[in-house]
This record gives structure tokens, C-alpha cells and sequence, in this order.
């Protein structure tokens, strides 16, 4: 199987190579991996996709390319639409035409956070923020072009690339002596080499027949606030003598962080998702996350 993976030098798509490589003997022989980012292709234009579809002919797609920050997506709106609507229909498109699935990932931030359960694939959404708000929509935009999707919302991505919470949680804790931490929001941390894992699952299952397609949600195993996995964080990174102290970790809710960091864009209270779904249609199940933590803070 071809696999056109877009999107290689963000953090699942960095983490959907490496594990590729690790797993060399097992998924050689099975898949031909072939990744771009924006200067191979530029998926925000139709031309650049379908010049790349006739050169590679891939037999599925994965779009691990987004535009990812929340904050800067309420004043660059535009760009935040042109990556995640446009780039996203133009790969729907492009797959459509040549009659192969695609695999998008997509964002507990479809949900307004009003749930006192774990969100289920057919929960009504309501974005509170532009990119929640476009990653909706790039999700709509697929089901209408392309019955042969899967899409798979993730949430609170980290690793060990890129910018993300787990990485700023270390820095910081080497710059200063109290944290200040969100303790009114509560979701499931997700480590990009399981989600990576995830993705890989499925590509097998595709390519050995298995066709049950629609919208699947996968995060990590364990709800929390960004205030305790701050401390998880911490503490397991003293372990690893990755920090040579603690500093003092301490709880804030949003509206006092917004205020203090002049932050515009919402965020759901409560984002965590229930799994069941992909574990019954795929059999995919999610590690421990204690397992998960310590092979993060291993890493970063």
C-alpha cells in the first residue's frame, strides 16, 4: 500500500515517521511511505495536489497537516480557513477522484465542554473558538466528498516534537520557580506515538479489507486538568533527572488566566472523549497512561 502521509514535520506526522522506521521489518513490506510538507506540496492549491496525486498514485491518504494554534487562529483567521478548509477539501477532493480513502485527524475542540460524560462520535458539536470552529467544518467538508474516510478526533496532543504542552511544561520549569496552571479545564492527554500506533492499525486493517468507515474518536487512556498533568509531567521528569528541581505548581482557573495572559480564544471546560467506538468497529485500545508518560518524559 501507498501511503501519502501530509503533513511530516508536525508532531503526529514527525511521530507517524519515526514509528514507521522503528517498525521497519514489520511494515516494510506492507507499506511505501511517502511524506510532503508545504514546500513539496502545497495542498492549498488544487494544481499542487493533483500534479502530486499523478506522480505518487497513493492507494490512501493521511492528513496530519493543520493549522494548530488556537490562539493565533482568532486574529489569522484567513490562513487558519486556507489550511484547514481549503487544504482539506482539496485532498478530499483529490481522493474522491482517484477512489481512495483518507484518513484526517481532527479535534476534541468541536465540542463546547457543557458534557458531564465522555463525548461520543455522535454528540452534537459546538465549537468555541475559530479553529474548533474550522476543523468542524473541515470535517463536513469530507463526509460530503468522500464516502471512504476515517476521521479521528484526538485531543491534547504532545511529544517529543514540535511546540507543545509537555515541552513548555520543562522549559518553563527550568526558568521558574511557580507555575501557574489551568485547573477548571479537564481532557485526555494524548502521546503522538499512540496515536501514531493508532494510525498504523488502521492503515493494516485498510490494506487486509477491513472497511468500516466514519468518525472514530482516540486520546489517551486518563482524564485531567492541565494543572495536574503539569504535575505529572514534573514529577516524572525528576525521576528521569530531566529537571534538577520542582518548582511549585499552582491552580488557576481560565478566566484568570486569560486575563492574565490576554488570551481571546475559549476553550472547552470539559473536552474528554469516549473511545469505545474505535476499540469495538477496529480493535483499537489505548495504553496506560502512567505506560505512555513515562515513555513522553523518556523522550523529550
Amino acid at each position: 500500500m501507498k501511503v501519502w502521509l501530509v503533513g511530516k514535520d508536525g508532531q503526529l506526522g514527525q511521530s507517524l515517521i519515526a514509528y514507521f522506521k522503528q517498525n521497519s521489518s514489520l511494515l516494510n513490506a506492507r507499506f511505501k511511505i511517502q511524506s510532503t510538507n508545504k514546500s513539496d506540496v502545497d495542498i492549498c492549491n488544487s494544481a499542487s495536489v493533483s500534479r502530486y496525486m499523478a506522480m505518487f498514485k497513493p492507494d490512501i491518504i493521511v492528513n496530519a497537516a493543520a493549522y494548530t494554534n488556537v490562539e493565533q487562529a482568532e486574529t489569522d483567521i484567513e490562513l487558519c480557513r486556507e489550511v484547514n478548509l481549503l487544504g482539506t477539501n482539496n485532498l478530499a477532493k483529490a481522493a474522491s477522484h482517484y477512489k481512495i480513502p483518507l484518513i484526517h485527524l481532527s479535534t476534541d475542540y468541536v465540542f463546547d465542554g457543557q458534557s458531564v460524560s465522555p463525548y461520543l462520535e455522535t454528540d452534537d458539536t459546538q465549537p468555541l473558538n475559530s479553529y474548533g470552529e474550522t476543523k468542524l467544518q473541515s470535517e463536513a467538508l469530507i463526509r460530503a466528498e468522500l464516502k471512504q474516510h476515517l476521521i479521528i478526533r484526538t485531543s491534547w496532543l504532545i511529544s517529543q516534537y514540535g511546540n507543545n504542552f509537555a515541552k513548555t511544561v520543562l522549559r518553563l520549569s527550568k526558568q521558574h520557580s511557580q507555575l501557574a496552571m489551568i485547573s477548571d479545564q479537564q481532557g485526555c492527554p494524548t502521546f503522538a506515538d499512540d496515536l501514531s500506533a493508532a494510525v498504523f492499525k488502521l492503515l493494516m486493517a485498510i490494506d487486509s479489507g477491513q472497511a468500516d468507515w466514519g468518525t472514530f474518536h482516540y486520546c489517551g487512556s486518563r482524564a485531567m486538568t492541565w494543572f495536574e498533568l503539569t504535575q505529572q509531567i514534573l514529577d516524572e521528569a525528576l525521576k528521569h533527572k530531566k529537571i534538577n528541581s520542582k518548582p511549585e505548581v499552582v491552580a488557576i482557573s481560565s478566566e484568570a488566566f486569560a486575563l492574565q495572559a490576554n488570551t481571546k480564544a475559549l476553550r472547552p471546560k470539559y473536552s474528554v472523549l469516549g473511545c469505545q467506538k474505535i476499540k469495538q468497529v477496529w480493535g483499537i485500545t489505548r495504553p496506560d497512561w502512567t505506560c505512555s508518560l513515562k515513555r513522553l518524559v523518556d523522550k523529550l
